[in-house]
């Protein structure tokens, strides 16, 4: 498995590169007993889908730097 590292304030870390999370959250795997409970999938597209009615209306008001415009993409189906 390919790993990448991610740095917080305690330093570097080493991630799975199919992870999402950053260094926090892997110290927090390697360290304590966490529970293997998900966010069900519906909760985190209802959340996406809030992100992104947002990202839409900001980039309309010119909120949003040009960089995280580009990065706007359609949410997947």
């Amino acid at each position: 498995m390919t790993h990448r590292t991610e740095h917080d304030t305690m330093g570097a870390i080493e991630v799975p590169h199919d992870k999402y999370w950053a260094a926090q959250t892997q110290r927090s795997l390697e360290n304590f007993k966490i529970g293997t409970e998900t966010m069900p999938s519906e909760v985190v597209q209802g959340f996406a889908y809030l992100k992104k009615a947002c990202a839409v209306v900001n980039t309309q008001l010119d909120r949003l730097d040009s960089t995280t415009q580009r990065q706007n993409r359609p949410l997947p189906s």
